[in-house]
């Protein structure tokens, strides 16, 4: 796993009661195969609208939104691709070929589709009609599809099209943020050989309940057949329901295994008391936990980062920003804890526990390492960061940003050392930010920035940004544009 990937996913205070609706209709589901593809490869990038398999890469072909032309085998404007990797890992489309025919779409920034073995998983929004004839505007069915295109099943359908959710390798978990619980749909009872509207082996139920925050994330380097990984964990804030103690001023931080296994309570109210103290009578000791973010920093260790309050003379009080590490073999203690500021911000990007966080806080971000005095400022004189200015990765030293639809860089390792870079521009114009996460799959020599082009009737496109050398990249666009944005681009094209 690259530690510089980063997949965060914060759900705080979730969750959705799945209120499933018995629709009258049904697709079959049949489709061309497109030909073997690598389920024995390593999948890079899971969660979000790019991501490849061994030698190809699947790819939502342009974004529309939500619609209701969904009919299986009528999208084709983004419904899933595939194409075959060049040797420098470059996108050969000539080889692009649509693999699943359904519009992949949720509201949620978070969604995206992911690939474990043989199957594609995937959230699609449902407009099949009720019994008295009306479609559904609100249901989201979650489906999967061989990689070949030969099967799809459909595993769950629930009743809400803002979801957050995320896919395992045997369950789908779906929240929203009425309530604190983490639903799923177990879909490995399911046979493998033919495609399935029915729903036939899927189980239902609660992973997580009473949950105040959780947060879960991809592997964004996850090898076929790989073993336990701590991607498998989801980690939540749980509250207290005894009777005898709800009114007490603490919560627990807590981990489960996607599939239930493995229940750990990690941070309690005993957890940061000295030996004879009483966390009764020393509550500045316990604490209230609210997690935000995490990093995977390897397949065997994950930084989480969370605030926290205390209750003083009654009143709640934040203690400030924290971050801590989870390990598959020694889990997560009191003792690896960080402080890293006294801003209890949860708008930040995480770097891990060795380079701290990019803060942004009254419209600038900063540096902070948890180093106190040492903590650098990237802007007020050093790097300017505008407004309205979006982190996006850090890569080699190099921090990515968005501002007004174009993409931008500064040397990080220049600021931290007092100097003054300039901001250098990437992209111009036409990066769509306002969805899922920006798609950057570093490969060592090549790092490629994969997003949706408005530029280019937002299809998506790529920059190879081991490329830059000054001069703004032109991005090339995969996949391919439906008839009617041909058209209307040939008409463009003619006036100008």
């Amino acid at each position: 796993m690259n530690k510089k990937k980063i997949c965060a996913v914060a759900v705080a205070v979730v969750v959705l009661i799945a209120a499933i609706f018995v629709l009258t209709a049904c697709n079959k589901y049949k489709w061309d195969s497109i030909g073997a593809g690598d389920s024995a490869g390593t999948v890079v990038s899971n969660g979000g609208y790019y991501v490849e398999q061994g030698g190809y890469a699947y790819f939502i072909n342009g974004y529309v939104g939500d619609n209701d032309a969904n009919d299986w085998g009528t999208p084709y404007k983004q419904s899933i691709m595939r194409a075959e990797l060049n040797a420098d890992g470059t996108v050969n489309n000539a080889t692009a070929k649509v693999v699943v025919p359904k519009s992949i779409y949720n509201q949620s920034t978070s969604g995206g589709f992911a690939i474990y073995g043989d199957w594609i998983y995937y959230a699609t929004p449902n407009n099949d009609e009720d019994t008295t004839g009306t479609a559904s505007t609100t249901h989201t069915d979650f489906m999967r599809t061989k990689t070949d295109g030969s099967v799809t099943q459909l595993i769950g359908t629930i009743n809400s099209r803002s979801s957050n959710y995320l896919f395992t390798p045997t369950r789908v978990l779906f929240s929203t943020d009425s309530n604190a619980t983490v639903y799923y749909f177990d879909f490995s009872g399911m046979k493998e050989n033919k495609s399935l509207s029915n729903r036939k082996g899927v189980t239902e139920g609660v992973l997580i309940e009473n949950a105040t925050s959780v947060v879960w994330g991809y592997d964004l380097s996850r090898e076929a057949g790989a073993g336990a990984q701590v991607s498998d964990y989801i980690f939540y804030t749980e509250k207290l329901t005894d009777d005898s103690n709800s009114y007490e001023f603490y919560n627990k931080l807590c981990c489960v295994r996607y599939d239930g296994s493995d229940r750990r309570v990690l941070l309690d109210n005993t957890s940061f008391l000295a030996e004879g103290d009483n966390y009764l009578n020393t509550p500045e000791k316990v604490f209230n936990f609210t997690l935000s973010k995490l990093f995977y920093e390897s397949d065997n260790e994950v930084t989480l980062y969370y605030t926290k309050s205390v209750e003083i003379n009654g009143s709640a009080t934040s203690v400030g920003l924290y971050l801590n590490t989870f390990t598959l073999d020694g889990g997560l203690g009191a003792a690896g804890e960080k402080k890293l500021t006294e801003n209890s911000s949860t708008t930040f990007f995480p770097m891990g526990k060795a380079e701290g966080i990019l803060l942004q806080s009254n419209s600038k971000y900063y540096l902070v390492t948890g180093t106190g005095a040492d903590d650098i400022k990237l802007s007020d004189g050093r790097v300017v960061i505008g407004a309205s200015s979006t982190v996006q990765a850090v890569i080699d030293g190099y921090v990515y940003y968005t501002d007004a639809n174009a993409l931008y860089r500064i040397n990080l390792d220049a600021a931290a050392t007092g100097g003054s870079p300039n901001a250098e521009r990437i992209i111009a114009a036409g990066v769509k930010t306002d969805w899922l996460a920006l798609e950057f799959v570093d490969k060592g020599d090549n790092a490629l920035l994969f997003y949706f082009d408005t530029e280019e009737y937002t299809y998506t496109s790529y920059v190879v940004l081991t490329a830059f050398e000054g001069e703004e990249l032109t991005p090339v666009m995969i996949g391919d544009m439906t008839q009617a944005d041909k058209d209307a681009k040939a008409e463009e094209d003619a006036e100008e």
